[in-house]
């Protein structure tokens, strides 16, 4: 997408500066001038065989620098005189002496570094490469990828199916580029960052991919039968997309039923599935299980599973969960290793996690046999009725535990201060209520002991959360960005080392304010929501950043502080708030003076109208 931002690179990079992201660079004198008048004697040196990343990391930096400058640089494997270098470290050791540590190559570290004529985007990892040189390109020359654009189609792609789509990006305008002394090392605060996609979420195009490469995250996770029934994904995304830029790519999630599926065995083999309630249930995507004590049906289902396992290499995480649902299996069998969901006694909803913690096993060992030595994980869910550890049986080497606390009220209440154990920030906790506490307490405990039961063997646990598209009902966008800051600290205090939040397509305009500080901050805790969020305002609403940064804070406040099934007895200050909100709006819309940027306002526009008209509907505890 063309940039309609035509600030001169100087503006930009005093801008950045300001609110914290613009490094020293600022006030500093040039020592390395790689673009005057629109011409370059500089050329990009990536290595002799370069990897995928390596290779893209290259071109990408070109393609950009001639955006803003309009000069031609060669992306060659070698080059006299002043040169940029790409390039992945190998076995921890880069050029110019550039090294990494294991760790920080864990946590895609890399290095921006000015030093004589060169300049040195180098990476720890594959993926880290492309880090560098969009951090160079955002931090050092005022680049900015904020949200997911449109989509588009010609007559002819309509009758293939085809489509083009955009991410929404802004890229300054100068036709000289020079650069003062620079030593910029980085590394991520949380070690995996990134999303979880379902084929009913709409089929994801490359656009998410370029976005979430651009913003440094690192993961997707694909539920089974989009992965393989979406050609898309396989083709134009992995092939074409993730891992040529080294995503982490996980498969499963709900998907027990993709693996013994009841439209083939419950009619010959009904004792296979779920018992529920003294009868047998076929159960599917969502209502039930199957009966994990069987062991027919467990031998059924690893064979399925070993046949996909071997048949997708490309994978590096599978983790085949359970259903969309509770519905455990109640059979005697099942039923002797259950436990009982503490957080809500009263339901009964117990799950058998020390079976399904030996299935797990079981799957983790098909694996391994698989791909020997070649670093495959396997996947646990903590989800629902079963986030419990198990009570005996010790998970998978390198179990990958993915955690969500799906019951809380996670709109008001950031997670870390039921207890007080991190600042509760611009909102105070309110209608906190006991019940609320213990589940608060609950699932801090059970995240610990998961931590517990996996690190030593290299494993990891990740929350799963909710924050982006689905950070609503009825794809209502509530505002969460201080909560995504605040939590996105605590999760890394307490050890959780990743976060992944649902995303896909057609919520691309629900909530990107909320996607975009989790990305950031998913990179780097220690950013600050008001600089993330003054940053954002201004690349995407120009001369209305200022109005727009309040209505973001006010929009937030009332997404959290008075929402309408949370915020007993304040239904005054909830419709005050609103109206603040419009009249935030009402400013912004007089100042918009881009096309893009009256694009950009539409949509926050529309975002508004579904919120007030949820907080304003019939039902709920503000009627």
């Amino acid at each position: 997408m063309k940039s309609m931002w035509q600030l001169t690179l100087a503006a930009v990079l005093a801008w950045a500066a300001g609110i914290g992201w613009g490094g020293a660079f600022a006030a500093e004198a040039t020592v390395l001038s790689l673009i005057q008048d629109g011409k370059s004697k500089c050329a990009i040196v990536i290595p002799d065989a370069p990897t995928p990343q390596e290779k893209l990391a290259g071109e990408e930096l070109a393609k950009y620098l001639k955006q803003i400058s309009g000069a031609e640089l060669a992306v060659k494997s070698e080059s006299t005189g002043q040169k940029i270098v790409v390039a992945q470290a190998k076995d921890g050791k880069g050029p110019a002496g550039i090294s990494f540590t294991k760790e920080e190559a864990d946590y895609d570290a890399f290095v921006i570094k000015t030093d004589g004529q060169y300049l040195y985007l180098v990476g720890s990892n594959k993926r880290a490469v492309l880090y560098a040189v969009y951090t160079f390109l955002e931090k050092h020359l005022g680049c900015r990828w904020l949200t997911l654009g449109e989509r588009s189609q010609t007559e002819e792609e309509k009758k293939t199916g085809a489509f083009r789509d955009q991410i929404e990006e802004y890229v300054p305008a100068s036709r000289t580029i020079t650069l003062p002394a620079i030593d910029d090392r980085q590394k991520a605060s949380l070690k995996y960052r990134g999303f979880t996609i379902y084929a009913w979420f709409g089929n994801t195009p490359m656009a998410l991919v370029d976005w979430a490469t651009k913003n440094k995250l690192n993961y997707f996770w694909i539920q089974t039968e989009g992965y393989v029934e979406a050609k898309g994904w396989h083709n134009a995304v992995v092939k074409g997309g993730m891992i040529p830029r080294g995503f982490i790519l996980s498969v499963g999630n709900s998907s027990f039923y993709y693996f013994l599926n009841p439209d083939k065995y419950f009619k010959d083999h009904p004792d296979w599935f779920a018992m529920i309630g003294g009868k047998r249930v076929p159960g599917g995507r969502t209502k039930g299980q199957f009966c994990l004590s069987n062991p027919e049906a467990v031998k059924t289902f690893r064979e399925n599973f070993r046949a996909f396992v071997k048949e997708h290499p490309e994978v590096d995480i599978f983790s085949p969960g359970p259903n969309d649902e509770y519905f455990w299996c109640e059979c005697e069998l099942c039923a002797k290793d259950r436990i009982m969901w503490k957080e809500r006694p009263g339901e009964n909803q117990p799950a058998p996690q020390d079976l399904y913690t030996a299935f797990a096993n079981q799957l983790n060992e098909d694996v391994q046999k698989l791909y020997p030595g070649q670093g495959k994980r396997f996947g646990i869910m903590a989800y629902q009725c079963y986030t419990q550890p198990p009570a005996k049986t010790k998970p998978p080497a390198g179990a990958f535990i993915s955690y969500c606390f799906f019951t809380r009220n996670w709109h008001t209440v950031p997670w870390g201060n039921a207890k007080g154990e991190v600042a509760p920030g611009p909102f105070p906790i309110q209608s906190h209520t006991d019940s609320n506490r213990r589940g608060y307490q609950l699932h801090t405990d059970n995240v610990k002991q998961w931590i517990e039961l996996t690190k030593p063997s290299g494993g990891d646990v990740i929350a799963d959360e909710f924050y982006c598209g689905r950070s609503s009902w009825e794809k209502v966008g509530f505002y969460l960005m201080s909560l995504i800051s605040d939590e996105l600290a605590y999760f890394m205090k307490i050890g959780v080392t990743g976060c992944i939040v649902q995303e896909g397509w057609d919520w691309r305009k629900v909530a990107p304010a909320n996607c975009y500080v989790f990305a950031k901050n998913c990179w780097d805790t220690s950013l600050s929501t008001d600089a993330i969020l003054a940053d954002y305002a201004k690349a995407r609403f120009g001369k209305a950043a200022g109005p727009m940064l309040k209505y973001l804070h006010e929009a937030e406040r009332n997404s959290r502080e008075f929402l309408k099934d949370f915020a007993y007895g304040k239904k005054d200050q909830r419709d005050k708030s609103l109206e603040d909100c419009q009249n935030y709006l009402d400013e912004a819309k007089a100042l918009v003076d881009t096309d893009q940027a009256k694009k950009n306002f539409a949509d926050e526009e529309a975002n508004f109208k579904r919120l007030k008209a949820w907080q304003l509907s019939k039902g709920g505890a503000n009627k």
